[in-house]
């Protein structure tokens, strides 16, 4: 069985869509396609976190597991000054996140592959945010909330979207590492935290 995290996700046949979506007042298009995460529109998660998510200009940021590119692009055209580090495993992601960079005309970004922190090992960040794939796994992403720790730079912010039933057990590992933990935004179905370091 395939998922959208995995490297080469299976897909019978390439479908092509570009969805449009208003995010903080602008107009997006994306283009998408089947093998990534939420195809057919921008999922209400990531949309909550677009929304919500606490901007700093002139900062490097990770949007970690990108997907097709809708957190660091809107990130990236609300803060012209920022760079924004955009890395995914799963190669169809990547390749869609390159063509909406363009179509959004957003060039303060560097999009590349990585397994998490593995491809960028390097670097350090004062953002990042995600919308982690919960159903890989508690252990992948305990994981990757430790790890987002050790790449952050002090005073740096992780800004991390999750399933409201499931957001108390995540907001517990985050309280584990980071000194400062708190709600953005919340709906019926997702919850936004920001952990500062």
């Amino acid at each position: 069985m395939s998922h959208y995290f995995s490297e080469r996700p299976y897909y019978s046949k390439l479908r092509v869509r570009k969805i449009q979506v208003t995010i903080r007042g602008r107009v997006f298009e994306f283009v998408t396609a089947p093998g990534v995460f939420s195809p057919k529109y921008v999922d209400a998660g990531t949309l909550l976190l677009a929304e919500s998510m606490v901007l700093r200009d002139g900062v490097t940021v990770l949007d970690l597991g990108c997907g097709y590119g809708v957190l660091g692009i809107v990130y990236a055209k609300l803060c012209p000054g920022s760079t924004v580090y955009m890395v995914d495993v799963n190669e169809q992601s990547l390749h869609l996140a390159k063509l909406n960079a363009k179509i959004n005309n957003v060039k303060n970004v560097k999009i590349k592959k990585s397994d998490l922190y593995s491809n960028i090992d390097d670097l350090m960040f004062d953002v990042v945010i995600c919308n982690p794939p919960v159903s890989a796994g508690l252990d992948l992403n305990y994981r990757l909330i430790e790890e987002t720790w050790r790449h952050l730079k002090d005073g740096g912010i992780f800004q991390v979207v999750y399933p409201l039933k499931m957001s108390d057990r995540f907001e517990e590992k985050l309280r584990q590492h980071f000194r400062k933990v708190e709600t953005l935004a919340r709906t019926g179905t997702h919850r936004v935290l920001l952990a500062e370091k």
